[in-house]
């Protein structure tokens, strides 16, 4: 327990330096790996996961080394049955009403922890599954994700991880609850998709971007044929959210502004970041499309699900390319609207995450690797190359080429990125609005609805608090 301890530090130096506290935390998560890799420190896979994950959401510049010490040091404490998971839950209601943006979450939890302590009265394996869906962001209790990204950007990927390793683990727990689960992911995924097609803040992109990643790492997680799948994608996923909240934090620590349509032509004066930020839509898109190639071989082989879940998971990896260049358009295209210096520190940044991104995404083997060596992990047997990635990376390559040789004949011509919102949605927001109407049975999810996030909202949340504690002490009792 005592190097468990270790990450309490972090969260005290905090209030004295933040930079400082980043800096221990980093120092103190390496030493455990490195005593892992040692053997003289014993840690599970889980544990192996969270670290590593946190290591990466440290380079954010608005991550919040305090929140993720203690989000790490509750995923790392081997608490028995549920604990973990409710611990976690009430912790990041502490830390929004910290905010004053406890409402959501706690109307939640007044509505998850006692139906998960009523399952595990009635012996049901898959107790946990209230608050599993919740932390990981997935439908119906999705919405307080929005809440989170808004005043603690990056910590939802360790909260979604640690729920997401907990059912990884426990796999035949919910074997009965497959279908819904590989039907909740799937949702995650469309619903984040079209989302992502409007977004209109980086919270917003955040929080699409955190459902399209999480939504297919709920599929993985779900079933054991896809057990391989499953810790290919890890990696590469956390570096994908890691790059895009640290590229789109930079801008909003610089300029205090998180509207998408504030910027437009950051491409001519941030080529590492404009650049890193494609090439990781481009990593996310091959991923997306080599498990819909895995699943329809599953589907063929006689599970039928499985080749409605690859049509699926193919059309979101197809109308993910247009949410993608949309969402990068409106930031790195067009008429410059403001001067942002570019930091030759955040360049180095954004490059490492980049090319760490780059080779775990592309060769598989180099993340099997990583959990071998630091835990033991037997590798499991997977395609070599990324062969979809190796053809985009090539392309990339080869265009780079061809526009350093060659001679522009006319000067470009970008409207996009100083368009103003009416301007948008006049000359060509339609296809985004009637995609809104076509799916505004999804966008229009709501357990709980507002009114009733708002009454608990102006209950003290010490209160709200109390009574959760309770539930979760009869709970356990019982």
């Amino acid at each position: 327990m005592f190097y468990q301890a270790l990450l309490v530090i972090p969260s005290l130096v905090c209030f004295y330096n933040k930079k400082v506290a980043t800096i221990s935390l980093a120092a103190i998560q390496i030493l455990l790996l490195s005593l892992s890799m040692a053997g003289f420190v014993t840690l599970q896979f889980p544990q192996i996961l969270i670290i590593l994950a946190c290591l990466v959401l440290l380079t954010d510049p608005g991550s919040n080394p305090q929140l993720l010490s203690i989000v790490t040091l509750i995923s790392m404490v081997p608490l028995p049955g549920t604990l973990p998971l409710v611990s976690l839950a009430l912790f990041i209601f502490i830390a929004l009403s910290a905010k004053k943006c406890q409402k959501t979450l706690g109307l939640y939890l007044l509505i998850i922890i006692p139906l998960t302590f009523i399952l595990q009265y009635l012996r049901y394996p898959f107790a946990a599954l209230p608050l599993v869906l919740l932390l990981i962001g997935a439908p119906p209790f999705h919405k307080w994700f929005s809440d989170l990204y808004s005043n603690y950007r990056s910590t939802g990927v360790l909260v979604a991880l640690t729920a997401l390793t907990h059912l990884n683990a426990n796999q035949a727990s919910y074997a009965s609850l497959t279908s819904l689960l590989l039907f909740l992911g799937a949702l995650m995924m469309i619903v984040g998709l079209f989302q992502c097609m409007v977004c209109k803040t980086f919270t917003e992109l955040y929080s699409t971007s955190h459902r399209i990643v999480f939504g297919l790492l709920l599929v993985s997680a779900s079933v054991s044929e896809l057990g391989a799948l499953f810790l290919y994608l890890l990696l590469p996923s956390i570096f994908t959210l890691s790059i895009i909240h640290f590229v789109h934090n930079s801008l909003a620590e610089r300029t205090k502004k998180s509207g998408m349509f504030e910027f437009g032509g950051l491409s001519t004066g941030m080529k590492a970041q404009s650049a890193c930020t494609l090439a990781t839509y481009l990593i996310l898109f091959t991923l997306v499309s080599l498990s819909s190639e895995i699943f329809m071989q599953i589907g063929i082989s006689g599970n039928i699900e499985f080749i409605l879940l690859g049509c699926i998971t193919l059309f979101v990896a197809a109308a993910s390319l247009a949410a993608f260049f949309r969402n990068y358009t409106l930031i790195f295209e067009g008429l410059s609207k403001s001067n942002i210096p570019s930091s030759s520190s955040q360049k180095v940044a954004v490059t490492a995450l980049s090319a760490g991104n780059l080779v775990t995404a592309l060769v598989p083997i180099v993340s099997f690797s990583i959990f071998s060596t630091i835990g033991g992990l037997h590798p499991p047997e997977f395609e070599a190359l990324n062969t979809l990635l190796l053809i985009v990376a090539a392309a990339i390559v080869l265009s780079a080429i061809i526009m350093v040789f060659a001679k522009p004949s006319k000067m470009r011509s970008w409207t996009t990125g100083y368009a103003t919102l009416n301007e948008l949605r006049e000359s060509r927001g339609e296809i985004f609005t009637s995609w809104k109407e076509i799916f505004k049975p999804i966008y229009a999810i709501k357990v709980p609805d507002d009114k009733a996030s708002e009454i608990v909202g102006k209950i003290n949340p010490i209160v709200v608090f109390v009574i959760l504690v309770l539930f979760a002490v009869v709970g356990e009792i019982a």
